[in-house]
């Protein structure tokens, strides 16, 4: 399988041929990785991770991209996520459902209990390897772990720290490994029974006011979202564990809170707004 990566763009064709080839790409935006230069009131906002699967002994070679991204869901999303398609002798790719997928995208609604199944497939009886590729977005922060799971082991390997090699026999696995933030064997500096996620921030409202409380959490960053991801306020220096917006005029609508704590945690709650 071809590596993924990211191409941009130039030409000097006529407008309105133009017009119709970024139609078309704006609608296989993430699947194709393109890049758009049209520009739009509507800031996308990805945290993507990278990972490859090798066998050093045969040069076999696949790679997976998973990410959380502004318009997507946790369901198939046309444009988003792109389809599996076999080309070589093993495969990484992550599940939606029961079908394979290259590139997955969710929604902006990180937590870090989340768990991604992942499939791995070989034509041959071999040892492999997982490693990281990339990151970017809030997964270059360094307290951010990314871990692989061996539920045939109940093994966890934080990607960022090593490589995990394994066994394994010819097939489609479907149920052994997934990707997870969170080792609930090992302490962070929250504590191991203190993990901090959407439950604890505390929105109130008072008019055109809002108040965000994580109690002893330190926040890095606030930022809110209409449903259609476009970008209602930011503040990237919060640096307390309580936040006042004022004069948040919005119409009576749901609205998305992401923050992001000191230590790289992001978490998102859906509030709704009113008047």
């Amino acid at each position: 399988m071809k590596k993924i990566t990211d191409s941009i763009v130039n030409t000097t064709t006529p407008m309105w041929f133009l017009l119709i080839v970024m139609t078309f790409m704006t609608k296989n935006l993430e699947a194709a990785n393109f890049f758009s230069t049209s520009t739009s009131k509507l800031t996308i906002e990805r945290h993507r991770v990278w990972i490859n699967v090798t066998d050093s002994s045969t040069g076999a070679f696949s790679q997976t991209l998973f990410g959380y991204r502004t318009g997507a869901t946790d369901g198939y999303d046309p444009g988003l996520d792109g389809a599996y398609f076999n080309d070589g002798a093993i495969a990484l790719t992550s599940l939606i459902g029961a079908d394979r997928y290259t590139i997955q995208f969710r929604g902006l609604n990180y937590d870090p209990n989340d768990i991604i199944p992942l499939s791995f497939m070989t034509n041959y009886n071999g040892n492999f390897t997982f490693a990281l590729d990339h990151v970017d977005g809030f997964f270059l922060n360094s307290s951010q772990p990314v871990y692989i799971l061996d539920t045939q082991t109940n093994v966890y390997t934080n990607l960022k720290t090593s490589n995990y090699t394994f066994s394994s026999a010819i097939g489609i696995f479907n149920d052994r490994f997934k990707l997870v933030f969170h080792n609930p064997y090992e302490t962070n500096s929250l504590g191991l029974n203190n993990v901090f996620t959407a439950n604890n921030l505390v929105i109130l409202q008072n008019q055109d006011n809002i108040s965000i409380k994580t109690g002893d959490t330190v926040l890095e960053s606030v930022a809110i979202f209409n449903l259609n991801g476009q970008i209602i306020y930011q503040n990237y220096n919060v640096n307390a564990t309580q936040l006042t917006v004022t004069n948040l005029k919005i119409n009576h609508q749901p609205i998305i809170i992401r923050a992001v704590t000191k230590e790289g945690i992001m978490v998102s709650k859906k509030w709704l707004h009113y008047n």
